[in-house]
């Protein structure tokens, strides 16, 4: 673990066991297959990767909700097996705030907002007499404004970015160290998708908090993170600054994905985009060798399809795991 990594993840696998026949096994979904990196406190990282890349199983796999098969992960000098228990487990859970995908599914609907943001605050002995101050001031920092109108409304009163908010406000409410958003702005729309992204970078910078940011759309990323992962099948497959990647993707599958992102401009509308092939391998039996490598048209026979690729930096901050870049040096 670095010194200054709040987040330390080193060789992460989680496996997920398939069915069993009697004492047989029939095998496993490699969902994350050898997952390395480091966040600092007061960074962003963003998380992309087409469906299936394992970018949710690896935030279930940090928020304890999912144990690893094996690896290492250390956060704030703690070491997490995913078998945390009591007072332990209460202590992950106030530290890394969790922002889901569905607002309304994760919200419950039978309680009121005052509630909704009381009620951590109640399971942790935050005492009752602080518990409405520590409640307004989040539902302030979200926008939830004036208080008054919205603490006694339920989840199905509000609109689907107020939504949001309030499940942003109930993840930073016991002032968390961490926050994983996964697909926080996907069932959003598209009017309110950069005003939550921009609400959760100002959180992110007045509290000094590490975000990690899970998506597969890489037209959002600009908006919100410094350093962006790519993750393909189970493995990151390039890792740099957000500006880097995007002016100059090395991976043939980060080119893809920015490939794919639409382009308002009519007059661009004739070009044909290219798109890769194929589709994601299965992650109960991925292939051998670099994993996409099936789809890739930029493939080195033999090489390609045998060996895994190591990790090369070929310019500085810039990783990438693929043998085309085999001569800038290895990471």
């Amino acid at each position: 673990m670095t010194e200054q990594a709040l987040l330390s993840v080193r060789d992460l696998h989680t496996w997920y066991e398939l069915r069993k026949w009697g004492f047989f096994r029939t095998g496993h979904v490699r969902a994350l297959d050898g997952v390395t990196f480091d966040l600092r406190r007061g960074d962003a990282i963003t998380i992309v990767g087409e469906s299936g890349s394992g970018k949710t199983t690896l935030a279930k796999t940090l928020l304890g909700l999912v144990p690893p098969t094996k690896g290492e992960m250390v956060f704030a000098g703690e070491r997490l097996d995913g078998k945390k228990k009591g007072k332990a487990l209460a202590w992950l859970r106030a530290n890394v705030g969790f922002v889901q995908q569905d607002p309304y599914g994760a919200l419950p609907p039978f309680m009121t907002v005052e509630r909704i943001l009381s009620e951590p605050l109640a399971v942790h002995g935050v005492p009752r007499r602080e518990q409405e101050a520590r409640a307004r001031a989040v539902m302030d920092e979200v926008r939830l404004t004036p208080q008054d109108d919205f603490v006694h409304k339920y989840p199905h009163m509000l609109s689907g970015g107020q939504q949001q908010r309030l499940v942003i406000a109930r993840a930073i409410v016991l002032e968390p160290k961490l926050v994983v958003a996964d697909e926080p702005v996907s069932m959003l729309d598209a009017s309110v998708r950069v005003e939550i992204l921009q609400l959760l970078r100002r959180i992110q910078k007045s509290h000094d908090l590490g975000v990690m940011y899970i998506t597969h759309d890489l037209s959002t990323v600009r908006y919100f993170s410094e350093y962006v992962f790519v993750m393909y099948a189970a493995k990151i497959v390039e890792r740099a600054p957000v500006h880097e990647l995007i002016r100059h993707p090395l991976h043939p599958y980060t080119q893809a994905l920015l490939t794919a992102i639409s382009d308002p401009d009519p007059e661009n509308a004739h070009i044909q985009k290219e798109v890769p092939p194929g589709e994601p391998p299965s992650l109960a039996h991925p292939p051998s060798g670099c994993r996409f490598h099936p789809r890739c048209k930029h493939r080195i026979a033999e090489l390609c399809s045998t060996t895994e690729p190591t990790t090369f930096e070929p310019a500085p901050g810039h990783r990438v795991e693929c043998w085309l870049y085999r001569q800038g040096g290895e990471g």
